[in-house]
């Protein structure tokens, strides 16, 4: 999930603790954080407060939500709702949480004209499994067929009582729209605790707020061909960022393949070295930085006409 990763606001007692406007409006503010690892990525999360004892109770259920939310959609956890869709081709019973995450898919795929695509799975082990054997070769053409064979996001049936693959030995990754998916989770979460100047960095950005200086909150996105710099700063006020780079994770010592792999022909062959997508909301922001990486120029700014609340940044 090296990149660089439902929408429900819980105003009653989680784990027997009534967080809902727990928070205290006042100008006297300091920071509280909190950082850990989610879905395979480093995450923090900032919140300004007046009251540090009731900001840190609130941050502790954060992270017991975000443990909760990895059960369901992480790739690592060999028990979590999404490996054992990946083993059985079918879950019955899902999470109420997968509903909203496959419908926020549906809404990316048909955005970016199919170029967002979880079923790509098959294909990502593909590579890995290649590049570990033979880390000196290119992949045969006949193993990315086949692994294409086992992808399609139209092969994904879904409704709120069970998700199956109607095609043999499908995977899904949801590595491109779940960490968006928790980002916006625990912002809501904040945000119904009464919290008005918060920053969440779970893999994907998401401000609640001005800063507390009353200005926007001020993000570096890093420049592709030197990651270890900054190319430009971007401003954030009640929105979301996400970036996808094919810098972020390579399969071969070279680069030229990596992680972000086309779902229409198999190939790591991304249009732009990196992109950047601020939207309303990080689950949208995430599967969009992903699904765009493939689009053209023209697509782009036909879907920017549409969508007035986007900003899609590119470095080439």
């Amino acid at each position: 999930m090296q990149r660089r990763r439902f929408i429900t606001i819980l105003a009653t007692s989680v784990a027997g603790l009534n967080i809902s406007r727990m928070a205290s409006a006042s100008p006297s503010l300091e920071p509280v954080r909190w950082s850990g690892y989610t879905l395979g990525a480093e995450g923090r999360f900032t919140l300004y407060t007046d009251n540090r004892a009731t900001a840190q109770k609130i941050l502790k259920h954060c992270f017991a939500e975000i443990r909760r939310l990895e059960t369901i959609f992480s790739l690592y956890q060999h028990d979590s709702e999404l490996s054992k869709l990946n083993r059985d081709r079918c879950l019955t019973a899902p999470s109420a949480e997968w509903n909203a995450l496959l419908n926020a898919a549906d809404e990316a795929h048909s955005a970016t004209g199919g170029l967002f695509d979880p079923t790509v799975q098959p294909l990502w082990k593909a590579y890995a499994s290649h590049f570990e054997k033979n880390p000196n070769t290119e992949p045969a053409e006949d193993l990315i067929d086949a692994a294409r064979a086992k992808t399609g996001w139209e092969h994904v049936q879904h409704d709120r009582h069970s998700i199956q693959f109607n095609r043999p030995e499908m995977q899904l990754t949801l590595n491109g729209i779940a960490q968006g998916f928790i980002t916006d989770h625990i912002t809501d979460m904040l945000r119904s605790a009464g919290y008005t100047n918060v920053l969440v960095e779970l893999g994907e950005t998401r401000a609640i707020g001005p800063h507390p200086e009353q200005r926007p909150w001020n993000m570096g996105i890093k420049d592709a061909n030197s990651p270890e710099t900054i190319k430009e700063v971007v401003e954030l006020d009640n929105q979301a960022l996400a970036t996808s780079g094919s810098y972020g994770s390579s399969f071969s010592k070279d680069g030229r393949y990596h992680h972000l792999i086309h779902p229409k022909t198999g190939l790591p062959s991304t249009r732009w070295k990196s992109l950047s997508v601020i939207a309303p909301t990080a689950t949208e922001a995430d599967a969009l930085s992903t699904g765009l990486s493939f689009a053209s120029a023209e697509a782009i700014e036909s879907l920017l006409s549409k969508r007035s609340q986007l900003q899609i940044l590119r470095q080439i």
